[in-house]
């Protein structure tokens, strides 16, 4: 092999060992720079959504606030209170009235507003429940409860199982409801709005629920019993389950203190909520109330870049959680490389080319150097001869 061969062998072979290096460094960057891209996606969607979920019990605050004051309930309220102190058969009346001999099926009971049986309670029923019905169909509550000071539910939009009950010796008294009238009527002092986790209630068949309450208070600021609203659980749904623009493995959800999910997973039909456990180390981290991305098996025991935030709802804490799947996100960033590749290539044939065209002028400047001294030597002896 002639010396310009071995040369350009071994400047091809070093330039490709060079470009070989410099293409894996760059898949590196590559990869890394588009998932600090990823990642700080995740957890700006994982702010929104939080945001999102907290102006939603931000808004139920307030309307509960408007209506804990809202003279027509103050009015009812007093009323209600005082029938169920004074009639003794009113819970056995209420119900045949408004639950058993309701001519509408159980899921319309909201539509009876005057049972038409001349009682006491039916005038005000019938003078409230336009406009708690109203509101409740309107805003997208699942229903509206006026509780009496001793636990005594004395009305509700929809007439479900609960209706009538009561919330400290009935069959609710464990339930969400019964929790926050309790803690309601402990801070009626303070006039404190208390709301419960999400759980599973039996008077909505078992149905995921969660509730709002406030004390009500008459005009001498004494305790006449709590207003509570049931918070349509397809609200927060609606938020953590939109998916535009998080690819075809995003998701968002919430997880709850006993680790069970607080919204459907993406990744079935079937709803998950209070039903799927997800007690992987981002979710610990979020509860603890801290905030981050790492990668981590999920739920379904796939590798996934997670992104977590903590949220505060009343008493309870919830985790606020972003996730991709690794493999959509290293896909994502291999569509990046046919472009660096096309790059790399006509890197390396200009560093070819430039080393040929230098190394081209370069032999002539030579070569006409050896031929001028073989010319000198000639006629040097041809003088001497």
């Amino acid at each position: 092999m002639n010396s310009g061969l071995r040369f350009w062998v071994a400047w091809g072979a070093g330039l490709a060992l060079l470009l070989l290096l410099a293409v894996w460094a760059l898949l590196q960057w590559n990869l890394n720079s588009y998932s600090s891209l990823v990642s700080d996606r995740l957890l700006l969607l994982a702010e929104l959504r939080r945001g999102a979920v907290q102006e939603y019990f931000a808004t139920a605050d307030a309307e509960l606030r408007f209506w804990s004051t809202n003279r027509d309930m103050l009015a009812a309220q007093a009323a209600l209170v005082e029938i169920w102190e004074h009639d003794q058969t009113v819970v056995t009346d209420v119900r045949e009235a408004y639950v058993e001999s309701n001519p509408h099926p159980a899921e319309f009971r909201l539509n009876l507003e005057d049972a038409g049986d001349g009682s006491a309670y039916s005038a005000y029923h019938a003078r409230m429940h336009e406009q708690a019905r109203l509101f409740v169909t309107q805003r997208g509550y699942y229903d509206f409860f006026l509780i009496g000071p001793e636990g005594d539910v004395l009305y509700t939009v929809e007439k479900e199982a609960d209706f009538a009950s009561n919330l400290e010796t009935g069959p609710f008294r464990d339930s969400g409801l019964a929790e926050v009238f309790r803690r309601a009527k402990r801070a009626s002092r303070e006039g404190a709005i208390v709301v419960s986790d999400m759980q599973a209630y039996a008077a909505s068949s078992g149905a995921p629920a969660m509730f709002i309450a406030k004390a009500m208070k008459d005009g001498n600021g004494e305790f006449m019993g709590v207003i509570a609203f049931q918070l349509p659980t397809d609200g927060i749904l609606g938020i953590m389950n939109y998916t535009s623009g998080m690819g075809e493995t995003g998701e968002t959800y919430l997880v709850g203190e006993d680790r069970l999910m607080r919204s459907d997973s993406r990744f079935t039909d079937e709803s998950t909520v209070l039903k799927q456990k997800v007690d992987t180390p981002t979710v610990e981290l979020a509860l603890a109330g801290e905030q981050g991305v790492s990668y981590i098996r999920d739920y379904r025991g796939v590798e996934v870049m997670s992104a977590y935030l903590p949220m505060a709802v009343a008493d309870t804490q919830w985790a606020v959680m972003a996730e991709i799947d690794r493999d959509e996100i290293e896909e994502g960033a291999a569509r990046e490389r046919p472009a660096m590749s096309g790059a790399l290539l006509l890197v390396y044939g200009l560093s070819l080319w430039s080393v040929w065209y230098w190394r081209g002028r370069q032999l002539p400047e030579e070569g006409a150097h050896l031929a001028g001294l073989d010319f000198g030597d000639g006629d040097s002896g041809a003088m001497d001869g």
